[in-house]
């Protein structure tokens, strides 16, 4: 039903819906949001080979899920229920697995689909494993999903506000060479309307001052907006428009999450650094 409406309208109920799921997991405990990102981790994983597999190699993709939800669901077990650390060794064992079982697949390019095996890991399972401790702050703040709703909302109010700043006063372009649409006037226009959130979110959750606040958005808008560079510099790499079609008027999981994958890892550092 959705597929037959407009664009602009497709693209408005899917976000509803998907913000309305996302909430009602999240808000519901632990175990619904770890159950929520490892789907959507997989997904994108699973995308992301696709998109490689178009380009003509082949990565290992059954060791590849395998690392990406040892490696989620051990750091999960190991930051919100105090499980010992060593269950983070089985994502170990699977990543050194990659090298000797490509001596059996006979494939052409065998380092090459190592190394996008790898890159998988890296680009998609690592920033939605770190979305955990994002979550999860630390132990005394414990499980505080409003916190990943305001890191969310702060890009995606960047991305908001890019494209109505860059429809109307876009002329500069921001990196012709990869995405000829993307402006100065919308980045800036993004990242004020990034400042006023996270400017709101501050009188919320308070256990961070205003300041570091406004330098989460800073950080995070700019790593976002690379991480759509990134996202857009592959999908033409590979030859294909969307990284996948599971979200009407938003193409896939990649493409929605993009400017999210990328802001995380440095966003994570920033908060074991204040925190």
């Amino acid at each position: 039903m959705i597929k037959k409406l407009p664009d602009l309208l497709k693209r408005f109920v899917t976000a509803i819906i998907a913000f309305a799921v996302f909430l009602a997991l999240i808000f519901w405990d632990e175990l619904g949001f770890l159950s929520l990102f490892s789907l959507i981790m997989l997904v994108g994983l699973h995308e992301f080979y696709n998109m490689v597999d178009k380009a003509g190699f082949k990565p290992q993709r059954i060791l590849g899920y395998a690392l990406a939800l040892s490696l989620f669901w051990g750091n999960a077990l190991f930051t919100m229920y105090d499980f010992d650390q060593r269950f983070l060794l089985l994502a170990l064992a699977c990543m050194f697995l990659i090298l000797p079982i490509e001596l059996y697949r006979k494939r052409e390019h065998p380092f090459t689909n190592i190394a996008h095996g790898f890159l998988g890991i890296v680009y998609v399972a690592v920033p939605f494993t770190l979305l955990i401790n994002i979550t999860h702050l630390n132990d005394g703040l414990g499980y505080r999903p409003l916190f990943l709703v305001g890191f969310f909302m702060m890009i995606w109010a960047s991305d908001t506000g890019a494209y109505f700043a860059g429809s109307l006063f876009g002329k500069r372009r921001l990196f012709e060479r990869i995405s000829p649409k993307k402006s100065w006037e919308g980045a800036a226009g993004g990242m004020a309307l990034s400042l006023v959130m996270a400017a709101i979110w501050a009188q919320f959750l308070d256990f961070i001052p205003l300041y570091h606040w406004l330098i989460l958005a800073v950080i995070s808008v700019v790593a976002g907006i690379y991480g759509d560079l990134v996202e857009s510099l592959l999908k033409r790499n590979t030859g294909v428009k969307d990284s996948g079609n599971i979200l009407p008027g938003h193409g896939g999981v990649l493409d929605r999450f993009d400017s999210i994958m990328l802001a995380t890892p440095f966003a994570f550092v920033y908060l074991q650094l204040i925190l």
